[in-house]
């Protein structure tokens, strides 16, 4: 249901403005089309000769229902789900990568749009590796010609050097008179004449084998040629790229594709190497791509007890199908001979591979032998799905360091060095980037700074979860090596994805964590241990998934979506862990193409807000019309010189004049366009109100051209976030885009009017207000008043036990008596997970950060897919997040303490949690392996505090000793309950507790005794002003930061040595302006009630209009004034 907002740009005939409730239905503006109820839209536009850009769209559809029925027509089946979407980008005059498994008809497709073009009078020109490739296409194409009405209108030239004498003078002439529609060539023949090639242009160049193509760098130059690119457009756009390769820049798509042909080229096996193939990147927008499909479904399982006997068990149960890996020749030929000698059919592969990969292949060798190296031809080189169903690690591939301070690698260097500098802060600043040192200068201050002792006391203790030999070496697990290894069992088998075994002998605990955790970083990926496996289901399972229907390649179940997310950063952490196969560059977005079992994927960002509204319709960007309140979205542009961002329809900035200005309209346009290519549009953004209103907002630009959209949430960016979300889609929640709506117009309405009085008032345009904002400032500003007022005098007295006792007042005395009222041991309840606001004001009390620090922290650890979404009110814990724990528990050996709890009813949101059982120390190590890039000191430090209280909130709680003691000092009585000795540790393994000595009843001596005045009344710390929020309801998750930002922003507040923050003169002022005349406006009980009214509108129980005009009516005298 639509909110009756209006759009600018949206309408998809004229550009202009439309409402959402005409989006919503695919209609063009009033202005285009009067009639709201209209079956044939192209038509009637025509008939009332207002037509425009839905023309296009009009075309586009009629062209692929025309490609579709001429695909079935010739190739007798309907395209895929693959097909589809090529057939789209095709239509679109886009060149790209065919990126999808072998057998899906990427050939045909080619050899199908060659036909489609020749009828249409354009050329093409298809290239394929081999003569015998080409000739058994050119019968192919002439079998589907024959089905045509008109087939002698389309002229097929193919080159044969086995050709006649005759036969060649033919078809050289008709060649170089480019008498043909489709000429069928081999790569040899591009590279022999190039001469000719680069002067003929064709409308189509498809490449059926890439990797040929891309051995000569003339051959690429030589493709650019033939569909329009002249030498000096070659020539420049490699000269951008030498230039961008040495200054690192960013990549442009260049503007010279526009009226050239299309490059449709196959996937690569192996990486494009050098400059040339950056070419495609450059002059069309798309990277050569390669298939790969980094999801899996393997059965990780473990043998902790590494035998020849129980491996030959273990072969005679799987009995085919098998790689077996070991981690040296001489190791595995000792192997090899032992199975050969009790009837086991089994080859290795530094005999000859070729010769036993091809006995393997033929099923008359059950087991292939190699060495795991990362870059070994079993590891990498094979691609078997039918054949290649186990793999067994004799032991884990793993990597060894040595330790000695003279020879150790860089990541133990910088470790030792870190962690020495953390402890020695007066140092640490000389020593900021530490990562920039280079290897050789870091060991020397390594050695200048760090005693041999010492640096063995810190190796020991930062690796003491890992493997140290006694011979001074680190041993960590080879990670990529078993994920390749293993990978070759599960495979995309025509359209299915197979299921794959993969075995570890291993009997080291220590080395198989090491691996396990990675593994579960990586790829999301568990453990089995050998007792708990069904060894006869299991292999049923792995053979039901080979089993091929004649049907699975043509299968019309696979379809194309398209996910838009928010941020770059996290559309790049989904394509990785996705493995991207291709990358397009399209306008200014780049967007990542993966393979999923369902199909294709293509993921790209909306780089936030797209639309806001716009200031000069109505009272502030809002008209009023026939009772209802009409907001006015514009799109958001930015200034590229100053920064200022506005949305009104300006050909400059409204602050600096510049005409460089940054339109997230163009952002909306490649979006609508990507569109066009997918079955479904599914939109990612953060799963909140904001995100919610984000996502509304580019469906609004996006559904007049693709329908088929909806919503999706990711509440981590993991696998398991994205399969979830993947199999949850829903539509748009419109109370949470109303409730939005009304928070931002009366941000708005309130925020412009009281900014301008403030202006107006104090000459400075700088300044702004609004009811959150200005009720926050009247806190600090009173707090400081109420400080000023409460300071008294304390006495500190230090017992002889060494417990401190503050008492109020100047006191004298030599001796406190100390009685025990009780004694008894105390649960201690576990504390709750993170909700925003107690992590915020935690993380700021703790680390000495600020508070948009700390939220800017959070922002990357949820992108990266290391923590659950970190704006929620939630301190809920789904069975997901208590499964976590208990991994974790139980990999430290502590599972007897694991006690899963909830906090909280089932609902969307989540506490703030890790996603993976990784410990803080864990996530060090990785981001020094460079598993987890651009993780700093903070990072960690913000993700321990998390780690901890999540782990904390689902362990059994402490018991602990506490004694109840009555002091007297003079006349004075205090009564302290307190912890004297732990019973039962619990969770204070994660959050240790502060422990006093006991108690004795006795008087007791005063060894230390300090008078001082503190106040009572604290100034506010960014953390304690969180809290106050918070408690009060004002502001939400999504806005605590930015409320404290802008105050700090705007000059009414700082932070003194203490970080306590204080108003400023100009904070005083403006507060002291804003309560005397507009008090009704920035006060916390209307703000509060504010709030309440979002939330009911929210939960759909307030009509959104009715509180529009309820907020209008109160904001009259304000505007009127």
């Amino acid at each position: 249901m639509a909110t009756g907002a209006k759009y600018y740009h949206s309408c998809i005939n004229c550009g202009g403005i439309n409402t959402d409730i005409r989006n919503e239905n695919g209609l063009p503006c009033e202005q285009c089309l009067s009639q709201e109820q209209i079956n044939d839209i192209y038509e009637s536009l025509k008939k009332m000769g207002t037509l425009k850009d839905y023309r296009l769209y009009w075309n586009f559809q009629q062209n692929f229902d025309m490609f579709e029925k001429f695909f079935e027509h010739i190739f007798q089946k309907p395209l895929t789900g693959y097909q589809r979407t090529w057939a789209r980008r095709f239509l679109l005059s886009k060149s790209f990568t065919l990126v999808a498994p072998t057998g899906v008809g990427k050939t045909t497709f080619g050899l199908v749009a060659s036909l489609f073009l020749a009828l249409n009078g354009k050329k093409s020109a298809l290239v394929f590796p081999t003569i015998s490739l080409a000739q058994q296409s050119f019968e192919r194409l002439e079998e589907f010609k024959a089905k045509l009405e008109n087939a002698n209108a389309v002229k097929i030239l193919l080159f044969n050097s086995s050709m006649t004498k005759s036969r060649k003078e033919e078809f050289e002439k008709r060649f170089l008179s480019c008498d043909f529609d489709i000429l069928i060539i081999t790569t040899q023949f591009v590279s022999k004449r190039k001469d000719v090639l680069s002067k003929m242009f064709f409308d189509l160049v498809f490449v059926d084998d890439v990797d040929a193509i891309l051995k000569s760098s003339k051959n690429i130059d030589t493709l650019l040629q033939m569909i329009g690119f002249s030498e000096d457009e070659i020539e420049k756009a490699t000269e951008r790229l030498r230039s961008k390769n040495k200054e690192n820049g960013q990549d442009t798509v260049s503007n010279g594709s526009k009226n050239k042909g299309m490059l449709i080229v196959s996937s690569a096996t192996a990486k494009p190497q050098g400059l040339k193939p950056l070419l495609f990147r450059e002059l069309l927008g798309f990277e050569i791509g390669r298939f790969t499909f980094n999801i899996r479904n393997i059965t990780n399982i473990r043998i902790k007890k590494k035998s020849k006997e129980k491996l030959l068990e273990i072969i005679n149960i799987l009995k085919d199908g098998i790689l077996l890996f070991v981690n040296t020749e001489e190791e595995g030929k000792e192997i090899v001979k032992f199975l050969l000698e009790n009837g086991i059919k089994i080859g290795a592969t530094w005999n000859d591979f070729e010769k036993e990969f091809e006995l393997f292949k033929e099923g008359k060798l059950n087991v292939i032998c190699g060495v795991s190296s990362y870059y070994g031809k079993l590891i990498r080189g094979i691609d078997l799905p039918s054949r290649i169903k186990y793999c067994i690690f004799w032991e884990t591939p793993c990597f060894k360091f040595l330790i000695d301070m003279d020879k150790a690698p860089r990541f133990v260097l910088e470790r030792v060095f870190v962690e020495y500098l953390d402890n020695h802060p007066k140092l640490k600043g000389y020593f900021k980037s530490v990562d920039s040192l280079q290897t050789e200068k870091l060991r020397q201050l390594v050695s200048k700074y760090i005693s041999k002792e010492d640096y063995s006391k810190i190796v020991n203790e930062i690796f003491s979860h890992l493997k140290l030999t006694d011979d001074g070496k680190l041993v960590i697990p080879d990670v990529p090596t078993y994920i390749q290894g293993s990978g070759r069992t599960s495979r995309m088998f025509g359209m299915r994805l197979t299921k794959g075994v993969s075995i570890l002998f291993e009997e080291d605990d220590t080395i198989f964590e090491s691996l396990k955790s990675r593994l579960m970083f990586l790829l999301d990926e568990e453990w089995v241990e050998e007792n708990g496996v069904d060894f006869k289901n299991l292999m049923e399972e792995v053979e039901e998934s080979r089993k091929i229907q004649n049907h699975d390649f043509y299968q019309n179940d696979t379809k194309s979506r398209l996910m838009i997310v928010e941020s770059p950063t996290k559309a790049d952490t989904i394509s990785k862990f996705l493995e991207k196969a291709s990358t397009r560059r399209y306008g200014k977005l780049s967007v990542y193409e993966s393979i999923t079992p369902e199909g294709i994927l293509l993921i790209t960002a909306s780089k936030g807000h797209v639309y806001d509204l716009e200031t000069k319709k109505g009272l502030h960007g809002v008209e009023y019309h026939d009772g209802k309140f009409i907001p006015y979205y514009n799109s958001i542009k930015r200034c590229m010189k100053c920064n200022t961002q506005f949305t009104d329809e300006l050909d400059s900035c409204p602050k600096c004049a510049s005409n460089t200005i940054d339109d997230k309209k163009e952002i909306l346009k490649t979006l609508r366009e990507l569109s066009l290519e997918v079955d479904e549009v599914l939109i990612a953004t953060d799963p909140d109100v904001e995100g919610e209103k984000i996502s509304w907002d580019i469906s609004q630009y996006i559904k007049p051209a693709n329908s088929n959209i909806k919503r999706i949430e990711m509440h981590e960016i993991t696998r398991y976030g994205l399969d979830s979300a993947l199999k949850n889609p829903r539509q748009f929640n419109t109370n949470l885009v109303k409730s939005q709506i009304v928070r931002r117009i009366e941000d708005r309405w309130v925020g412009f009017e009281l900014s301008s009085k403030l202006q107006e008032n104090f000459k400075s345009y700088n300044l702004s207000a609004g009811r959150v904002q200005s009720t926050i400032l009247g806190w600090i500003v009173e707090r400081e008043k109420e400080y000023a007022k409460s300071e008294k005098t304390f006495t500190l007295l230090k017992l002889e036990n060494g417990y401190n006792l503050e008492i109020e007042g100047e006191i004298e005395c030599e001796r406190v008596k100390a009685q025990i009222v009780e004694q008894k041991i105390e649960e201690i309840s576990a504390p709750a997970p993170f909700s925003t606001s107690s992590l915020l004001s935690l993380a700021s009390q703790k680390l000495n950060l600020g508070v948009p620090q700390i939220m800017e922290i959070l922002q990357f650890l949820f992108e990266h897919g290391f923590i659950t979404y970190h704006r929620t009110d939630s301190t809920r814990i789904s069975v997901t997040g208590q499964n976590i724990a208990r991994m974790f528990l139980e990999k430290v050996g502590k599972k007897e303490l694991f006690l899963p709890r909830s906090f909280g009813d089932e609902g969307a949101h989540e506490a703030i949690r890790p996603v993976k059982p990784i410990s803080p120390e864990e996530l060090k190590e990785l981001a020094y392996e460079k598993y987890a890039q651009g993780i700093s000191q903070n990072h960690i430090k913000v993700y321990q505090l998390i780690f901890n209280r999540f782990m904390s909130s689902q362990m059994k709680n402490p018991k602990v000793l506490v004694q109840k003691v009555h002091f007297r000092i003079n006349d004075i009585e205090i009564v302290k309950d307190i912890p004297v000795k732990v019973e039962e540790e619990g969770w204070l393994d994660f959050l240790p507790m502060q422990i006093y000595p006991l108690f004795e009843n006795k008087d007791y001596g005063i060894t230390d005794k300090r008078s001082y005045k503190k106040h009572t009344i604290q100034l506010y710390t960014q953390a304690s002003l969180i809290d106050e929020m918070k408690q009060k309801n004002i502001g939400r998750p999504s806005t605590y930061a930015k409320m404290v930002e802008t105050l700090f922003k705007r000059g009414y507040v700082f932070e003194d040595s203490f970080r306590r923050i204080r108003s400023t003169s100009l904070g005083k002022k403006v507060y002291s302006y804003l309560s005397q005349k507009y008090g009704e406006y920035v006060n916390e009980q209307t703000t509060r009630e504010l709030e309440k009214l979002m939330d009911i509108v929210e939960e759909g129980k307030r009509d959104y209009q009715e509180v529009l005009q309820e907020l209008y009516n109160d904001i009259s005298a304000l505007v009127n004034d």
